[in-house]
């Protein structure tokens, strides 16, 4: 019981951040895969295919600590302000 309480913990700190980061930040694109997210300590680039072809990648130390293997609150904010995106974010809770 313990471990699911950690995870909810998680999920919702992590939601907190993308919200946070979706509303407060600013996005720069870069090129079609690629953006530019700036308004934190240091500027991250996220990059996302539309089409899937490789999973999310973000620049961020969290990210890198997790091994590439669970979004970070800069991935998240970018599919959740790309429409063309935000069906990847069913992957969250796969």
């Amino acid at each position: 019981m313990a471990y699911n309480g950690h995870l909810l913990h998680r999920d919702q700190r992590m939601l907190r951040g993308a919200l946070t980061v979706a509303s407060d930040y600013t996005f720069e694109p870069l090129d079609a895969h690629t953006v530019q997210v700036l308004g934190g300590s240091a500027p991250y680039r996220v990059t996302a295919h539309p089409e899937w072809a490789e999973a999310p990648t973000c620049s961020c130390p969290d990210f890198a600590q997790r091994g590439g293997r669970l979004y970070c609150k800069h991935i998240v904010a970018v599919l959740m302000r790309d429409e063309r995106l935000r069906c990847q974010l069913l992957e969250m809770f796969l």
